[in-house]
């Protein structure tokens, strides 16, 4: 017991140091989101081609699914808290419980969720594009309209937002992510599939309020699997076959004997 808790008290300030690193990440990440605006001409072009091409192939949900919601106040209210609040809290959550419950599956999928991040970031910056609701006129913007979580009226770092930074959707890679990082700590569980409900419902209500494009939604699912793709490749084979990226201050497997 003793010996438990000394190394126990020695990887404190090791998980605090990620926790900081990872906080000061998201703060960079939030900040360069802000700065980075775009123009709205070519932001607003992109979105248009991009519109052409879904409407061309019959993948087109977007305007139905805006509507059915718009007419339905319940509707308008669940998906836009939805939208407004799991994005930034599941994620954080299961990051922290994957890191304390499994942290011999931990240091990769973790590298999955900053490399998929940075790299959408970099997109954010080179190619912006404009979301539905800024480009397609049938579309409505159903939180603005409806002041949900004060969408009408931003104030602070919400007003600051780049409103070009549809391609691809962080709000689906991250839900993709969470079920990704479910289905690794669960590997050999039925109920691991449900997981994937989660980023199926948030592509729908990234739609329907009007966010994001289908395209958006399927860039970021791929986005995420070339992020794991590539955190496995590089990575050092660790306990029962799992890879990973040397980790950063993270618990080390062989403490936990």
């Amino acid at each position: 017991m003793l010996q438990l808790s000394a190394r126990t008290c020695r990887r404190l300030p090791a998980a605090w140091l990620e926790a900081l690193v990872l906080a000061a990440g998201y703060t960079l990440y939030q900040s360069v989101q802000i700065l980075v605006v775009g123009s709205r001409r070519s932001a607003v072009d992109r979105a248009t081609w991009v519109w052409s091409i879904e409407q061309t192939l019959h993948v087109d949900p977007e305007v139905w699914l805006n509507h059915f919601v718009a007419e339905r106040y319940w509707l308008v209210v669940v998906t836009g808290l939805y939208y407004g609040i799991l994005h930034f809290a599941v994620t954080p959550l299961v990051l922290v419980w994957l890191r304390a419950r499994r942290p011999d599956r931990y240091v990769s999928v973790r590298n999955t969720l900053v490399g998929a991040s940075v790299a959408a970031l970099i997109v954010y910056w080179l190619l912006p594009l404009a979301p539905p609701r800024l480009s397609v006129p049938a579309v409505i913007d159903t939180m603005k309209i409806n002041d949900i979580l004060s969408a009408g009226s931003p104030s602070g770092l919400a007003a600051l937002a780049n409103q070009y930074a549809a391609m691809p959707s962080l709000h689906v890679a991250w839900a993709v992510w969470v079920a990704l990082a479910v289905a690794v700590a669960f590997p050999g569980a039925r109920v691991r599939h449900l997981a994937w409900a989660y980023p199926v419902a948030t592509t729908l209500i990234v739609m329907a309020t009007g966010h994001h494009f289908l395209a958006d939604a399927v860039a970021a699912a791929l986005l995420v699997w070339v992020a794991w793709a590539v955190s496995r490749a590089l990575g050092a084979r660790g306990p029962g076959g799992q890879p990973g990226w040397p980790e950063l201050a993270a618990v080390q497997p062989t403490e936990l004997r």
